[in-house]
């Protein structure tokens, strides 16, 4: 079976200090991920108007201390918009995206999600 391609499409933050879940979508369904609840990899890709950082991590994510953050997302530029990925090629599927939550310095920005479901 082919592998799928999908996009959640944006997270926004709404009030900085309060981590927004991934919006996992139900679109696309692939053999052991139903809903896409679990994924074969993840591309995370800083807004290209966000005017702060990003911040990227698990339940209990602290931009102000750092706890449980994976990845901060700086500040896109002319040249470049930050990105984070993730793949596991030992399993089809193994990567939990409702587990990824993302925080940010200014209300209303975020980060665009997309990625693969095997």
């Amino acid at each position: 079976m082919a592998a799928k391609l999908f996009s959640a499409g944006r997270t926004l933050v709404g009030n900085p200090g309060t981590p927004q879940p991934v919006a996992v979508p139900t679109s696309v369904s692939g053999p052991g991920a139903p809903g896409l609840s679990t994924v074969h990899a993840v591309v995370i890709q800083a807004l290209t108007a966000n005017t702060g950082k990003v911040y990227v991590g698990l339940q209990g994510l602290d931009k102000s201390s750092l706890a449980n953050v994976l990845v901060v997302l700086p500040i896109p530029t002319a040249n470049l918009v930050p990105s984070f990925s993730i793949s596991l090629t030992t399993g089809a599927n193994a990567l939990s995206l409702s587990d990824l939550y993302i925080d940010a310095d200014i209300p209303s920005e975020g980060v665009l999600i997309s990625g693969v479901v095997a």
